[in-house]
């Protein structure tokens, strides 16, 4: 045996399902899902744009009225994918059959069906509430009885200080930073 091995002989730990699974049904995701988690930078969405967030595939969007939407990624009618959808002044229109879904998951408008329909009262595309803070939207995936006040931190109003998003999507972190004003 070589001397000093050690390094080569080592063997990872393997990796606590308990903590490190997110999506819906595990604890980890389960706690996540109970807090405000930053989804988009609010400049990325001229055009609705397609995450995945603890496990689920979702579209992030803002519509023409200013308001941001966190809706399930496939459509409530016929599972086309809602990031080719076309944001409308309230709403979001499906590209395939027209179908237009509010920010909060309920549906507005269903082209195509009968005149006097109320299939667009009984439809509802799974959605989850934002707040937009400091360029960011962030979004709430937990229970809606239990969701918190966003949270104010006394870190967010240092004097001479703005907080203001730091990366790009694709680098390896997508964080918060504060940067002097001069």
């Amino acid at each position: 045996m070589p001397a000093f091995d050690g390094y080569h002989r080592r063997t990872p730990p393997a990796p606590d399902p308990e903590l490190t699974r997110v999506g819906p049904g595990t604890p980890g995701g389960e706690y996540l899902r109970r807090f405000w988690q930053p989804v988009a930078f609010v400049r990325e969405l001229a055009t609705p744009l397609r995450v995945r967030l603890m496990g689920e595939d979702l579209v992030v969007f803002r519509d023409g009225g200013g308001r941001n939407g966190v809706l399930h990624l496939h459509c409530a009618h016929r599972g086309t994918s809602l990031e080719y959808g076309i944001p409308l002044e309230r709403g979001l229109r499906c590209c395939y059959h027209g179908w237009v879904y509010d920010v909060d998951g309920r549906c507005l408008e269903t082209p195509g069906e009968p005149r006097g329909s109320r299939l667009c009262e009984k439809v509802w595309q799974g959605a989850y509430p934002t707040h937009e803070f400091c360029g960011l939207v962030f979004a709430y995936l937990g229970p809606p009885e239990r969701r918190p006040v966003f949270p104010a931190y006394d870190s967010y109003t240092v004097e001479g200080l703005r907080l203001m998003p730091a990366a790009e999507r694709g680098e390896e972190a997508t964080s918060t930073s504060k940067e002097a004003i001069h």
